[in-house]
């Protein structure tokens, strides 16, 4: 039984198929890679060059629709050294002295359509 009104659209990926490499011809790139995102706490920024190569790879093998890798996020700035350059901005609110749900509080004592009880004994 359906009970929805209208059927749903199901469309295909937008970039095409991406079969499975059951070869291994990319494999290495694959390993490298992960071994990367392993090594640095998943900080993809730093294994951009080694998930560019494994995109090429694949696309090298039919594995992919060929695409121009800078419409998938890899540009001419992609050898440059970018290791270091994440911002850390974890803990600088709590060492300011944030308490996180305090903010809730504050806004139920500002909602006017909040019920309080009333006391009178009725």
């Amino acid at each position: 039984m359906n009970f929805s009104a209208q059927k749903q659209q199901i469309k295909p990926p937008e970039r095409g198929s991406f079969p499975l490499d059951h070869a291994g011809e990319c494999k290495p790139f694959k390993e490298a890679f992960l071994a990367c995102m392993k090594e640095h706490g998943s900080e993809h920024i730093n294994c951009k060059p080694l998930s560019k190569q494994y995109l090429q790879c694949r696309m090298d093998r039919g594995l992919m629709a060929r695409d121009d890798l800078a419409k998938v996020g890899f540009g001419d700035d992609d050898t440059k050294d970018t290791r270091g350059s994440r911002v850390v901005t974890e803990g600088q609110r709590e060492s300011a002295g944030f308490v996180a749900g305090l903010h809730i509080e504050e806004r139920k004592s500002l909602n006017p359509f909040r019920w309080t009880p009333r006391g009178g004994g009725h």
